[in-house]
């Protein structure tokens, strides 16, 4: 059994579709939690990265991740960048050289969901996991990127065996990217909403939530959807499991650890952002149980 991942991340177009600077930014967050041996603990040389890739070039690296994999092999793929739709609304993901003409996309200069149909059907592997942070078009208030996974339903475009799909947003709403301007400096600025909050799931440990030092793809997901909701009320991630999909386990976490310990007793308490007078004290008592001079974060 190996663990192989393909992230890829499209921050430059041609004319005619925005530039998302975060996704790049997106894909190296996800490889550092991946690739991080007490978390997803993907070996370095199973993990492929793609920046801007032209079509053919991100064909076929997702060819390879699908084909000659063994039943028991877990395969990420990861997307972040433009998702559009043709008139018939079905799902191209956008390259470096993706245009279009007189307002239509130019099928070939992108990669659509029937390739990848096409590539997961056809792999042995019953352990697939597929995340798409997809956008549409255009740019929304202070820098926000919009993105839309578009009227489509991606069950059915690419749904099979043990899979798990994962997108964020639904078929009807926006998502939204990031300036930057949260946090300047950490190493999750400027990520998008979306992926900010899966990479902090799983670097901090927070989306183990059974506590069994394990975190699967359900878990993954609901952590994710719940904090993105409360950062952007618009967005409704969705998730769609396909027979046993939703059990994969995804990375480790750290469950005796005393500052994941901490942080599961705050989000549990926290009441709009803020912690009530009694909330506060709990948490003060935690803190000196627990041994910190100061409190984690």
């Amino acid at each position: 059994m190996v663990k192989v991942a393909l992230l890829i991340g499209i921050s430059e177009y041609e004319p005619g579709l925005n530039t998302l600077p975060g996704s790049v930014k997106d894909v190296d967050a996800m490889q550092r939690v991946l690739a991080h041996s007490e978390i997803g603990d993907f070996a370095e040389a199973d993990i492929t990265v793609l920046k801007n890739p032209k079509r053919q070039e991100m064909e076929d690296a997702i060819y390879t991740l699908f084909s000659d994999r063994k039943k028991d092999d877990l395969l990420l793929l990861y997307f972040s960048g433009h998702g559009i739709k043709d008139e018939s609304g079905k799902l191209y993901l956008a390259t470096r050289t993706t245009r279009k003409e007189n307002g239509k996309l130019v099928k070939p200069s992108a990669v659509g969901a029937t390739f990848l149909h096409e590539s997961i059907n056809e792999s042995r592997s019953q352990r697939q996991v597929i995340i798409l942070d997809c956008c549409f078009s255009g740019a929304i208030a202070q820098g926000m990127t919009v993105k839309d996974d578009g009227a489509l339903n991606l069950k059915e475009q690419l749904g099979g065996k043990g899979r798990a799909i994962l997108t964020s947003s639904s078929v009807i709403e926006y998502s939204f990217g990031s300036d930057g301007s949260e946090n300047p400096g950490h190493e999750n600025a400027g990520l998008s909403t979306y992926t900010r909050y899966l990479v902090e799931g799983l670097e901090k440990g927070t989306a183990d939530l059974n506590g069994d030092g394990w975190i699967s793809v359900d878990e993954l997901h609901e952590y994710t959807s719940a904090k993105v909701k409360e950062a952007a009320p618009a967005m409704t991630p969705k998730f769609f499991p396909v027979e046993e999909g939703h059990k994969i386990l995804l990375a480790k976490s750290s469950k005796d650890d005393p500052k994941l310990k901490y942080r599961k007793e705050a989000e549990s308490r926290a009441g709009q952002g803020k912690f009530s007078p009694f909330a506060r004290r709990i948490l003060d008592i935690l803190r000196d149980e627990l041994g910190f001079t100061i409190e984690p974060i």
